[in-house]
């Protein structure tokens, strides 16, 4: 299994609008291909959300970051401080 991991900086007082981000994000992950699910997380205090997401295989982490990159820049345009924080990574399941 493996994780794609997003992180961002937005302006103050922008709950609402994430929330309502997450929403739309997470009906368009569902039906991609290897979707496991995604977490939603957020800090008001320094003003960074993001989402940390599984998927099935690398090969369906990797394409669904594109495409949900690109979306999200998109819906962020006019309000991300910095750039996106991607990261892909493998996850370990213990058998302990």
């Amino acid at each position: 299994m493996y994780a794609s991991m997003t992180m961002f900086t937005m302006p103050p007082g922008m709950r609402g609008k994430m929330e309502q981000l997450a929403d739309q994000m997470l009906v368009g992950m569902r039906p991609m291909k290897g979707f496991v699910s995604i977490t939603f997380v957020m800090n008001e205090e320094t003003n960074e959300y993001g989402g940390f997401a599984l998927w099935k295989t690398e090969e369906d982490a990797k394409a669904a970051m594109t495409q949900t990159g690109l979306k999200l820049e998109e819906a962020l345009a006019d309000t991300l401080i910095g750039p996106l924080d991607r990261k892909l990574l493998e996850v370990y399941e213990s058998q302990a």
